[in-house]
């Protein structure tokens, strides 16, 4: 029987790391696309403030590198499904320079689909609306910390200077540009590509409009460019937080093939959009178990990541703790929604 899959963004291809997520159970990986080889510490649970960098786009990706990131990944028992697909400031924002981006762009993929890669994420955001994060620390079950998200906290908050203004059609315009440009390419590479929404979903940040930030943008986004490998990074936690029914969300795009790859994650909504708290996967809002089983019942076979745990008490840098405890409630929603 084809089941979906448990999986897990890689942050480096330590023995450490690559060993303890075969042990819990991870099944497929997102992998990075330098070759690091020591424990690297995951993002706080509190995202720092975005400065508004320039984000130049990096070199097309090494062959041989990733060839060799895949290979030790496949040493220890796991499969390389997908990668994250960096876009710069340029093609976002419709600068000066963006073809000579999207070229490089257009070249990583193609260096992706050769080496076996399936997925390619990404997000469409000049700015992530982070300021409006806070910590709830000891708020949590047992005296675990939980971060939020308060919209208030954004309010009035004035442009960047090397951002400016940017209205969410201007955005949608260089979105429609990208995807033209670039889904031709990742349909010949054998490559999905999957659009993770705006997270925060807020309309507006710093006067930068938000493009993918309900489900009818998403349904615009496959519309645009009509091809399985136009497709929707499905986060669980990101549709319970527009207030919608995440399962139904599924079906929706499951339905149509439209499922690139999956975050799955809970919160506790008090305002959809704007203000909410992420928790335990069985502790908030989301009926992970309708969410599982309408993955099941659409055919979806690709991976499923446990994204975000909340904080718990003596876990490691890298949040080791957090991500056992969510595996193992994933591989027991998957027993459940196939037996």
């Amino acid at each position: 029987m084809k089941r979906f899959t448990v999986g897990k963004q890689l942050g480096d291809v330590s023995d450490e790391t690559l060993r303890f997520y075969r042990q819990i159970g991870v099944e497929e990986v997102t992998m990075p696309s330098r070759l690091t080889m020591t424990v690297t510490p995951s993002r706080p649970l509190v995202p720092p403030p975005q400065p508004g960098m320039e984000r130049p786009q990096p070199p097309a990706w090494r062959e041989s590198e990733l060839a060799q990131i895949r290979e030790r990944i496949e040493s220890f028992d796991l499969i390389p499904t997908a990668i994250s697909l960096p876009i710069s400031a340029n093609v976002i924002q419709g600068r000066a320079g963006r073809d000579a981006d999207l070229e490089s762009i257009c070249r990583s993929l193609e260096v992706a689909g050769r080496i076996g890669l399936s997925v390619a994420t990404y997000g469409f955001g000049a700015l992530r609306a982070s300021e409006g994060y806070y910590l709830r620390a000891g708020e949590g079950r047992g005296g675990s910390s939980l971060r939020a998200f308060d919209a208030a906290r954004i309010e009035g908050l004035p442009p960047l200077p090397n951002v400016g203004r940017i209205s969410r059609e201007e955005i949608w315009e260089n979105l429609v540009y990208f995807l033209k440009t670039v889904v031709p390419i990742a349909e010949s590479a054998g490559l999905r590509l999957a659009a993770h929404f705006n997270d925060p979903p807020v309309p507006e940040f710093r006067g930068v409009g938000q493009a993918l930030r309900t489900v009818d943008d998403f349904k615009r986004l496959i519309e645009v460019v009509d091809s399985p490998a136009n497709s929707v990074f499905i986060d669980t936690g990101g549709f319970t937080e527009m207030g919608e029914n995440a399962a139904e969300v599924i079906r929706y795009f499951g339905e149509r093939d439209r499922i690139g790859t999956v975050h799955f994650r809970n919160v506790r909504v008090e305002i959809p959009y704007l203000r909410y708290t992420e928790t335990f996967l069985e502790d908030g809002d989301c009926d992970v178990l309708a969410c599982a089983q309408a993955f099941a019942d659409v055919g979806y076979t690709g991976m499923i990541d446990p994204d975000h745990t909340p904080g718990i008490s003596g876990d490691t840098t890298d949040h080791w703790i957090g991500w056992a405890y969510t595996v193992g409630q994933l591989i027991a929603l998957r027993t459940a929604v196939y037996h």
